[in-house]
Order: structure tokens, then C-alpha cells, then sequence
């Protein structure tokens, strides 16, 4: 799977929440937890999608938001909440929250023949 997700449709004005993280790989119980914020912010109004990277403890994190109202929700989400107390306190060693408002956005993938495939 590439790290470009082909399915996030982003326009002017909608929002990225980027985060910047450095953890240990495996940090107990931070798999079930992402997990399930994965499938709180999906249910969320105004969601339109996530893409991610990791490389060994570096990683970022980029959630896609219809506008900032949504942002603001599901910063309030108690969920949301919760998991971000309980990163700070047992898996992140250090991160940065961004957040940007889409001007302008390009896309792009080269199509794979069935032969190169």
C-alpha cells in the first residue's frame, strides 16, 4: 500500500491536521487505542480522510477536515481527548500538532498497465 491516499479528495478551504511524532515502535496498548480513534473520526462529521508514514520512531500523521468547525469537534471528541492524555503520558516522546488550511492542491499517480503490474 503506498502512502498516498488516492481516495482523499481535498478543495480550497478544507483543513489538514498534521502530526509529528517520535515514539518507540510498539508502545503497549497505542495499536487498539489508534484503532479505535481511527474508527471515532470516521464517523465524524465533516471527515474526509487520513494519510500516514512512519520511519522506525518518526512518524506523521495528516487527518483531512471539510472545514474548522469539524477540527474543532473532534479536538473536543472525549475519545480524542483521552488518547491524546494517554500519548503524552506513555507513548510519545515528543510531537508537534499543524494545522493548515488547503489553498491549492495537485494529485497525481501514474497509471499501472497490466503487464508492468
Amino acid at each position: 500500500m503506498g502512502v498516498i491516499e488516492d481516495r482523499v479528495q481535498l478543495e480550497p478551504g478544507h483543513y489538514v491536521s498534521i502530526f509529528i511524532s517520535e515514539r518507540s515502535l510498539d508502545p503497549p496498548g497505542y495499536s487498539e487505542v489508534m484503532e479505535r480513534m481511527m474508527e471515532e473520526a470516521q464517523k465524524m462529521e465533516g471527515y474526509l480522510g487520513f494519510e500516514s508514514l512512519r520511519d522506525g520512531r518518526d512518524g506523521v500523521f495528516m487527518s483531512y477536515w471539510q472545514d474548522l468547525a469539524c477540527v474543532n469537534a473532534w479536538a473536543a471528541h472525549v475519545g480524542h481527548r483521552q488518547a491524546k492524555e494517554r500519548g503524552v503520558n506513555e507513548w510519545y516522546d515528543a510531537y508537534r500538532m499543524v494545522l493548515c488550511k488547503v489553498e491549492r492542491t495537485r494529485w497525481f499517480r501514474r497509471a499501472v498497465s497490466p503487464r508492468s503490474a
